[in-house]
């Protein structure tokens, strides 16, 4: 369904705006040959993968009948990713190394270290998105008009870290003020050449559904615990006779089966309820989202990102991962196809972008593996 942009009445002098998804041939050659590649070069390819699935997806995005384009280059990837490894990850790795073999590998000072590097990669995990989202913004076209993002990763950096440690501390109820918070940062930073984006609206109608998802969760949980626990005590001598001069054995085998069947049945349930407030998050969002006086809205439903999320994990396993480019296509198609805009944008308005282009792709944001497509 291809979802047409509509004029909304008094919205001015304008252009109205349409996107849709228009499919073209030869994303599977793209996808065979990125994954004999991958094998090849023992994974160093990915970056040029990633680059070529981009601009067959991206070449797919019309918006008022003219493509998008993607300039980025897997070379720019590469570079960012060594300078990333060299920075961060070298120096992490030799301490680490020189701790174990000096301390010995249980001293209690491990324990410290770890946790402090734990906080760290979680401070620098907000900056590797921002910078990602910079990195394909800025190597987006559009009527040879690129995008930007203007603002500053380390004040992004550190929101998300304060919004991730307040999630623990609150259980998880500043999740959706402090979403909000997130996508008007980002939102807000984001520009068409000189044109900006908008973001404004209130956290209070996501607290309902979060609500209903939180607390069903919570009963799933509370359940799935009984239910593992009798079904491992309401099993009475059964251990023994199994292996009856080893019957702790057994118990220990059957405590590890159940534990870990429980985890990916509750991580299954819990992926399905909290894909209805996902939805829910998206369409607010999208409508707390504006372009001049152009408004968005995007029809996500539970069941449909259920469907988008199985579909997807069924086209990866199956194919070892070789599919995985169509299930990039897949993500990017539904939200084209869901979304729509009312309103009009003046388009005669929009300048080239003066931002600086960086030279290097999105180093922090493979490293963490949160780069997205």
């Amino acid at each position: 369904m291809d979802f047409k942009a509509v004029d909304a009445a008094g919205a001015g002098a304008g252009t109205p705006i349409s996107i849709e998804y228009v499919d073209k041939p030869g994303l599977g050659r793209i996808a065979l040959i990125n994954a004999l590649l991958f094998v090849v070069t023992l994974t160093i390819y990915r970056f040029w993968a990633k680059t070529n699935v981009r601009k067959h997806i991206w070449g797919c995005v019309h918006i008022n009948g003219e493509p998008l384009e993607y300039t980025g280059r897997g070379g720019e990837l590469f570079l960012g990713a060594l300078i990333v490894f060299g920075l961060f990850f070298l120096p992490v790795i030799i301490l680490l190394m020189v701790l174990q073999l000096s301390l010995g590998p249980e001293h209690p000072l491990l324990i410290v270290v770890n946790l402090l590097l734990f906080l760290f990669f979680l401070l620098f995990w907000g900056m590797a998105l921002y910078r990602a989202r910079r990195y394909q913004l800025s190597r987006t076209l559009w009527r040879g008009i690129r995008g930007a993002l203007v603002g500053s990763s380390w004040t992004y950096s550190l929101l998300y870290f304060a919004t991730s440690l307040l999630s623990g501390m609150t259980l998880g109820w500043s999740t959706p003020a402090m979403n909000l918070n997130l996508q008007e940062r980002m939102t807000g930073d984001m520009r068409i050449g000189t044109m900006p984006f908008r973001f404004r609206g209130r956290a209070g109608p996501l607290y309902g559904p979060y609500a209903v998802c939180w607390g069903i969760s919570f009963v799933a949980l509370i359940l799935l615990a009984v239910l593992i626990g009798f079904s491992i005590y309401g099993l009475g001598d059964w251990p023994r006779t199994v292996l009856d001069d080893k019957p702790s054995a057994a118990f220990s085998i059957l405590i590890v089966f159940a534990f870990f069947a429980g985890f990916f049945v509750f991580g299954a349930l819990y992926s399905m309820i909290w894909a209805f407030y996902t939805a829910r998050e998206i369409a607010i969002f999208a409508s707390y989202t504006t372009l001049d006086q152009a408004r968005f809205t995007i029809a996500a439903t539970g069941w449909s990102l259920i469907a988008l999320i199985i579909g997807n994990l069924l086209l990866v396993i199956f194919t070892l991962g070789i599919a995985t480019p169509f299930a990039q296509q897949r993500l990017v198609r539904y939200f084209c196809r869901r979304m729509s805009v009312q309103g009009t944008v003046d388009i005669d308005r929009i300048m080239q972008s003066r931002e600086a282009v960086g030279r290097t792709g999105e180093g922090l944001a493979d490293a963490f593996d949160v780069g997205g497509i």
